[in-house]
């Protein structure tokens, strides 16, 4: 124990390499920028190694072999100081997830509630981020990022993949799947992905040339989805999203068996600098849960039943 550096040496190290520079790690160590190179440097000195090097490009330092060995040791071994002092105090760390705005709402927030309550010592919080996050600027401990499949890396850790389908409101069901062509078309905005362009779907139901002005276009899944569970017209789903609405049958698929593959996937993040003790279980439970296979099979016989009553209804 005698031969370790001071601790002071080691959040420096850190703070400089988490957040690419000196002088933004002194803003948040409250210190000199010279204070935090003078740290690093003594650490070097007692360690016999370089561990960063300055650097021409953004942030302007690089981290040497020695460094990038040391890293993931320093930041762990930091976390767990403070989520003991935390403990200790009473105040545990909160874990901390994103999402966008219509997977985080449609299904992730009820699943970390359910997280939460295995978990009733850690406080959990749950915030909208549409894109990539500043992990340091959010203080988020593990981002839900949406991305385009051309872009997935190797090692990308893939939580869900969706399909997308028609659906609509049982109510709507029996006039809409004998005429898609006369129905009202709700669409989300979202580039690069055909599937959830109704221009994509033209030849599969016979659209005429000028179904565009049926199309209502909105600037977000979850309005989309609202406007079809209120019977205004036909739109493509994304499962699992919008598997709650199928169990409880406020959307039925307009013709079952009939799906494609979505062109982007949920990709999970961790903050590179961030270790809480819970992230591992989260990050399991998440994969469990996007592992339970979708009612679609279930929802997939009612319309039958519905498609009755609804016929006995005025058109």
């Amino acid at each position: 124990m005698t031969h370790l550096p001071p601790l002071n040496a080691l959040r420096a190290f850190e703070a400089a390499v988490r957040l690419g520079g000196f002088a933004r790690a002194a803003a948040e160590l409250n210190v000199s920028t010279s204070a935090v190179s003078h740290q690093i440097r003594a650490l070097e000195e007692l360690l016999g190694a370089r561990l960063l090097e300055r650097s021409t490009g953004v942030g302007g330092i690089r981290v040497t072999p020695a460094g990038a060995r040391l890293l993931p040791a320093v930041s762990e071994a930091l976390s767990r100081l403070g989520e003991a002092c935390a403990d200790i105090r009473g105040t545990a760390k909160r874990l901390t997830v994103s999402a966008n705005a219509p997977f985080s709402s449609m299904w992730l927030a009820r699943r970390l509630a359910e997280f939460s309550s295995l978990h009733p010592d850690t406080p959990l919080n749950a915030v909208v981020v549409d894109n990539e996050p500043d992990f340091a600027r959010h203080d988020i401990d593990l981002a839900i990022v949406h991305v385009p499949q051309q872009r997935l890396a190797p090692d990308d850790d893939v939580l869900l993949r969706e399909s997308v389908f028609p659906v609509c409101s049982p109510e709507l069901y029996p006039f809409a799947s004998r005429a898609v062509c006369r129905c009202r078309l709700l669409q989300e905005a979202h580039e690069n992905s055909p599937e959830i362009d109704w221009h994509s779907w033209t030849a599969q139901f016979g659209l005429p040339d000028d179904f565009e002005t049926k199309i209502v276009r909105y600037s977000s899944f979850s309005q989309v989805i609202g406007a079809a569970v209120g019977g205004a017209g036909i739109a493509l789903g994304r499962v699992p999203l919008i598997e709650p609405e199928l169990s409880s049958g406020r959307l039925v698929p307009l013709f079952p068996g009939l799906s494609r593959a979505a062109s982007w996937r949920f990709v999970l993040r961790r903050n590179p600098a961030e270790r809480h003790r819970l992230l591992e279980a989260l990050i399991t439970y998440l994969h469990e849960e996007a592992n339970v296979p979708p009612r679609t099979e279930f929802i997939a016989a009612q319309p039958t039943k519905r498609r009755t009553m609804a016929d006995d209804a005025p058109a």
